[in-house]
């Protein structure tokens, strides 16, 4: 049912053809039904994109098919509540605009609009408007602008039916309003997220088609939809910003640029300025101190914005847009202003990486480091698939024949000198031969330089990800980068030389290599790049068969402290072999420490073990407290014995103290390096020590150590020379003997005396000895049957819940065959039922056995 225009029934204001009541109901269920399948169909399609200028068309047509008006016009309204933005459709946006000037306030609806008298500004104006509707449109409580609709044909006037079914699809309107403009924000948030990212990897590589000051305003220009856009640099950069008088215009983009280039704004009495100097971006219509070309062109929203980086000011970037336009928002401001950071955080990076190259020199510890550092750092500067560094040995001068092979460091593909293409080889070879740091980029997407190598000549080559020139701008950070490199090389190259003589003194007079079953330590020099320190360890076997432990700290790092640390080490070696007493040994090194310069102040503990019953006898002279970790976990601080450092006072008393190391127990003896910290007390270093033992004790000794020293390194690395000693009790029993069945009882008698000194009950002992006793068996009977002269090893391990063994043999078990002898072969079921765990690995060497069982 329609009208003359098209329209649906219920926009006819007219009487109805006289009927009976029935089919009047008939009648007005029909039309109830079709408008709300109509205003259905209108919501659907309106919600059905997340455009939101396609939403805001779609509201403005699908209002006019609800109405069957003829015109209609959105308004949108600015941060100070004008309708400045208009979507319409059937009339022209002065029209548009005259409607925008009736106030809508809850609604509005005139009939005849000649009567209203707000409406001055549409009367004469072609086409002549009769009746209106106006409709508010409200987005999360804000008043997002008004909805009307409008008709020029006489007698038309707009019902409460659709006046009421407008309203229902303005709420409908504000939710895909909503929705479409949540979507519009995220992509606006990708496309200047992306621009940052643009930023920072042209500035990293050193784009070839443009600086990075410009690359900057243009994205600026472009994501801001601005007309004008210009960055601004302090005058004096390497002052600070309060110190700087004047801004100068180093980049522009959009309208006028040439002209305001190289324009200076003062810093103080600019807006501009203003930003610069308090750090904080602002949204203006109208600047301080206009700007010849851009902030003088007229009023129009623009933003500035300041470019800071590690809290200092590297410029600002100001974007104006055409009066015309709609103003920034402060929800825009984010957008800009996050980018702004990110810009200026890689005008940051690009400034250092110069810096960044010098960085990685210093810290490399051998030249082949720094030569592969270097690689890497101008591979990530220039974004190249591969960065190849040649070193060409020095050649022998009467001969001119070189003293080796090229040796290649390839960063981003692996390579060899003969994997090399020989076009390739060709080219790195006339680098080596012609001048030093004289750059080649003669190819597109390549690039070279050769430069001094401590052995010889050092040639970089370079393959670029995109085939491009390398510029100019390119080659003069090569050669840069490449004196620093050959100067780090050399630098390098000499500290490499004394640091490995530094070391062979450290090594010869620290402690030693071969360290008795059940200890395991850590040395780490704070002191860079020699790494030797004055810190020291040492495990001595005593005559009487026990074990003197020693760990000791001098005073102050590297050369200077090593020398003294290897004499004072020295002296209480000689002093243990001629009495082995921790109390005696410290007495006679108080009296060497006081005359030996540098040994004052000097702190030690002293401890000699017994490695059979675990008692240990201990003296300390002024060093941390060894911390004792029992196997259930409770701990113990052994701070018995305790006195001042040495060399301080002569004829000191020092006392000694007495403990007995329990079964499974951990001993760790330390210096301070390890534990002391800025700003904490030594109590709380040695505390969270004793924290790692606690928790690790279920560890091997070596897992142990390495949790420690990595769990209290501070950041940084550590500032102090850190020694470590550790012992778990009894120490692992390790036996080799050979593959004779006469070798079973002693195996069996030194496998139970160690089972008893770690405690396990006799029950569980035995079980441990008749699987053992199998495994060894298995290995005298079947791995040596034809060869009868190997040997065999067998090793046990407490640890603080399990005792786990290891057999090990030279020979090859024969293959069990128990349908031919059924009482034989049944060893490996024995030994499975005995412990929890059993792994057999044969092998072409021998076989090894691993039996593990939980003590109970």
């Amino acid at each position: 049912m329609a009208n003359e225009g098209g329209e649906a029934a219920f926009t006819w204001q007219g009487r109805r053809e006289p009927g009976g009541p029935v089919h009047e109901q008939l009648d007005d269920l029909t039309a109830a039904r079709d408008q709300m399948e109509q205003l259905v169909r209108v919501i659907v399609e309106i919600g059905s994109d997340l455009d939101l200028d396609v939403t805001l068309h779609r509201i403005v047509h699908g209002a006019m098919e609800l109405t069957g008006a003829r015109f209609a016009a959105l308004g949108i309204r600015a941060s100070d509540g004008a309708l400045t933005l208009f979507v319409h459709e059937g009339i022209d946006e002065g029209t548009a605009r005259r409607l925008g000037d009736l106030p809508v306030d809850g609604g509005l609806r005139v009939d005849d609009l000649s009567t209203h008298p707000q409406a001055g500004g549409l009367r004469g104006h072609y086409p002549q408007l009769r009746a209106v509707l106006g409709i508010p449109i409200t987005v999360r409580a804000a008043d997002f602008g008004s909805l009307y609709l409008a008709d020029d044909r006489p007698g038309r006037a707009f019902s409460d039916t659709q006046q009421a079914a407008v309203r229902a699809l303005a709420t409908a309107a504000a939710a895909a309003i909503d929705n479409a403009r949540l979507f519009e924000r995220e992509r606006e948030t990708g496309k200047w997220t992306k621009a940052s990212r643009e930023i920072t990897t042209a500035l990293l590589s050193g784009d070839p088609q443009t600086g990075p000051l410009q690359l900057i305003v243009n994205r600026a220009l472009e994501l801001a939809d601005a007309e004008q856009a210009i960055l601004l640099v302090l005058r004096e950069p390497d002052l600070p910003a309060d110190d700087v008088d004047t801004l100068v215009v180093s980049a522009t983009a959009g309208r006028y640029a040439s002209q305001v280039i190289g324009q200076q704004v003062p810093m103080d009495g600019s807006t501009t300025g203003g930003v610069a100097r308090r750090g904080q971006p602002v949204i203006t219509d109208s600047f301080q101190y206009p700007i010849e070309g851009f902030t003088d062109v007229g009023e129009r929203s623009a933003i500035v914005m300041p470019l800071i980086a590690d809290s200092r000011v590297l410029g600002v970037i100001a974007v104006a847009r055409h009066p015309h336009q709609p103003p920034f928002g402060n929800d825009y401001l984010e957008l800009v202003s996050d980018f702004a950071r990110h810009a200026a955080i890689a005008l940051a990076l690009a400034a250092g990486r110069e810096h960044a190259l010098n960085q990685e020199l210093a810290q490399a510890d051998t030249v082949d480091d720094a030569v592969h550092a270097a690689a890497q750092e101008l591979r990530r500067l220039w974004r190249a698939r591969r960065v190849l560094a040649v070193t060409f040995p020095a050649r022998n001068a009467p001969t001119g024949i070189a003293f080796g092979a090229p040796h290649v460091v390839s960063v981003g593909e692996p390579a060899q000198w003969d994997d090399l293409p020989s076009e390739t080889r060709a080219v790195l070879e006339s680098l080596r031969d012609g001048d030093l740091l004289a750059p080649n980029a003669s190819l597109p997407g390549t690039a070279g330089i050769a430069l001094q190598h401590p052995d010889g000549v050092l040639v970089v080559w370079m393959e670029l990800v995109a085939q491009r020139p390398f510029t100019l701008e390119d080659q003069t950070l090569l050669t840069v980068l490449a004196g620093r490199l050959g100067q780090g090389l050399q630098r390098v190259h000499q500290v490499d030389q004394q640091r490995e003589t530094a070391l062979a003194l450290q090594h010869a007079i620290l402690g030693p290599a071969d360290l008795p079953h059940g200890f395991t330590v850590r040395y780490q020099a704070a002191s860079r790049p020699l790494q030797v320190g004055g810190d020291w360890y040492d495990i001595v076997d005593l005559d009487d068969g026990r074990i003197a432990l020693i760990v000791g700290d001098c005073v102050g790092h590297g050369l200077a402290a090593a020398t003294v640390m290897g004499q004072m080490r020295s002296a209480c070696r000689a002093l243990l072999f001629e009495n082995p007493s921790p109390g005696a040994a410290l007495v006679g090194m108080d009296r060497f420490a006081a005359r030996l310069p540098g040994a004052q102040c000097t702190t030690a503990v002293c401890a000699v073990l017994d490695t059979g019953t675990g008692e240990l006898v201990y003296s300390s002279a002024g060093h941390p407290p060894p911390i004792l970790v029992n196997a259930d976990g409770t701990t113990r601080m052994l701070e018995g014995g305790h006195t001042i450092a040495l060399g301080i006072r002569r004829d000191w008393s020092r006392p000694e103290a007495l403990v007995t190391i329990p079964a499974r127990a951990t001993l760790l003896l330390y210096t301070d390096g390890l534990v002391e910290r800025r700003r904490y007390g030594l109590e709380h270093g040695i505390a969270r020590a004793a924290a790692f033992v606690q928790d690790g004790r279920v560890l091997a000794l070596d897992d142990l150590a390495n949790q420690i020293m990595s769990g209290l390194a501070p950041t940084g690395g550590y500032q102090d020379d850190v020694a470590l000693l550790l012992y778990r009790h009894p120490a692992p029993l390790e036996l080799e003997f050979a593959a004779e069945a006469s070798n079973l009882a002693s195996t069996r008698t030194a496998l139970r005396s160690w089972l008893g000194r770690v405690q396990v009950d006799a029950d569980q002992a035995m079980n441990v000895l008749v699987a053992a006793g199998e495994a060894v068996s298995n290995a005298i009977e079947h791995g040596h049957r034809h060869t009868p002269q190997g040997t065999i090893s067998l090793a046990a391990t407490a640890l603080v819940d399990q005792v786990q063994l290891t057999i090990t043999d030279t020979g090859c078990w024969k293959t069990p065959q128990p349908e031919a002898d059924p009482h034989r072969g049944r060893g490996i079921e024995l030994m499975r039922g005995l412990m929890q765990d059993v792994t057999i690995k044969p092998g072409t060497a021998g076989t090894t056995v691993h039996l593990s069982v939980r003590i109970t």
